[in-house]
């Protein structure tokens, strides 16, 4: 990427949306280095020294499972850690007994260990499928990040949440994450310019674009004796949900909630929460929370009403210092990229005083619920039917009026005049 020239103008911006828009597995940039949309999953796992191996082998078989029972496409590349390559697998990649003599070997020495494996031409390329692992015995959690198809994902849902959920309870993870992200499974330890900056454009464009760069993202202070704590890092909170999330035992008793409570604030037929037993301790659980479906949440239909709940629950424990960039951009850069200061405002654009993506925010929380309802009224008339009514202009605060009383106008608020609808429940 040149350091005076725009690596995508406005025309080319347009021009993927579009062609996105028709075929979810398009890519676009330079020839071998094309970034496109993907969903994926991470594993964030809490482990000693002394666990490494047992990670190591339960990550790989994981990866064997992922590669004999749910891939479509078969991987082109697999990654070397012993000279930190990409290589082509001909005929086949290494062995899972051979790469744990390898990380045994390794870990004599290093910190990190990483795996990976991608069906793209180059793992500067967004892939369809990939995975990639990192092994750590410094303060770091150890992961596995797995990008997989939509088109896939989108005939066989069933068989991935069996897998998910597979996954979940092997590794017990203490954070994971699931959504859509410029899809950089294969970049671990840094992120390339041109995938950053794409992050931080079309984050304008979608509310459901996450930004999950697990390598610089994973590092805790969860064993540090004087209590000090690395900010900037999801070991100091969580990342704002975009699709599914989980809370662990750990951010349960962070977040101070019971499983009840948890529940009644994602009350909502479209979440589904799955109760997960500890395996250390049969007194805790972690839960595992899908958001409705998989979406982006484009911008111009509206603040994702589900999205919104899930900040809400989480903004106790939320990371808002997170770095969303591995690598710093140099003086005089004119691409956007996520700094110090639009950072926070990223995680935090579902607050109610969020004006993120700005100028283009489109205050339409509950955009379907609001369309769907034929009984509204104006601040200012008379209530024709008693029940709880709510109104964007009143931030869809549920309040109980009776039949013939006058019902009230929001002053200076962001929608204008005033329109109460009946809660559909008590139509």
């Amino acid at each position: 990427m040149s350091t005076s020239e725009l690596f995508l103008s406005e025309n080319e911006i347009k021009s993927f949306l579009s062609e996105f828009g028709q075929n979810s597995d398009y890519m676009y940039g330079y020839e071998g280095e094309e970034f496109g949309i993907c969903p994926f999953i991470t594993f964030y796992i809490l482990n000693s020294d002394d666990e490494v191996l047992l990670i190591a082998d339960k990550i790989l078989s994981i990866c064997n499972v992922f590669e004999e029972e749910i891939i479509d496409k078969p991987l082109n590349l697999f990654y070397r850690n012993e000279d930190s390559h990409w290589k082509k697998i001909v005929k086949k990649k290494p062995n899972k007994k051979d790469i744990i003599t390898d990380v045994t070997k390794t870990l004599d020495s290093d910190l990190f260990y990483f795996i990976g494996a991608s069906s793209a031409d180059s793992n500067l390329q967004s892939a369809q499928w990939a995975y990639s692992a990192m092994l750590s015995q410094a303060s770091a959690y150890s992961y596995l990040k797995i990008t997989f198809s939509s088109k896939w994902y989108k005939n066989n849902k069933n068989k991935w949440e069996e897998f998910v959920e597979r996954c979940l309870n092997e590794f017990n993870p203490i954070q994971s994450y699931s959504g859509y992200e410029i899809g950089n499974s294969t970049q671990l330890s840094s992120i390339s310019p041109e995938f950053e900056t794409a992050e931080r454009i079309f984050t304008d464009y979608f509310y459901g674009l996450d930004i999950d760069h697990p390598a610089a993202m994973a590092f805790h202070s969860h064993y540090d004796e004087d209590g000090f704590e690395y900010l900037p890092v999801l070991g100091a909170g969580l990342r704002t949900p975009t699709w599914c999330f989980l809370l662990s035992p750990y951010w349960i008793d962070k977040l101070g909630l019971s499983e009840e409570q948890i529940r009644l604030k994602l009350n909502d037929s479209r979440i589904e929460i799955t109760k997960l037993p500890d395996p250390a301790d049969p007194e805790k659980f972690s839960l595992w929370i899908r958001l409705g479906e998989l979406s982006l949440y484009p911008v111009e239909e509206g603040i994702p009403d589900l999205l919104v709940m899930a900040n809400e629950l989480i903004k106790p424990i939320r990371c808002n210092d997170l770095k969303l960039t591995t690598l710093d951009a140099w003086d005089d850069d004119p691409n956007p990229r996520f700094d110090i200061e639009n950072s926070p405002q990223w995680i935090a654009r579902f607050d109610e005083d969020s004006d993120w993506p700005e100028g283009k925010r489109v205050n339409k929380i509950h955009a379907v619920l609001l369309e769907q309802n034929k009984i509204k009224v104006l601040g200012g008339e008379i209530c024709p039917k008693t029940g709880e009514w709510y109104s964007p202009a009143n931030n869809m605060e549920k309040r109980y009026f009776t039949e013939g009383e006058i019902m009230p106008e929001i002053e200076d608020n962001a929608w204008g005049e005033t329109i109460w609808y009946l809660d559909i429940e008590n139509e």
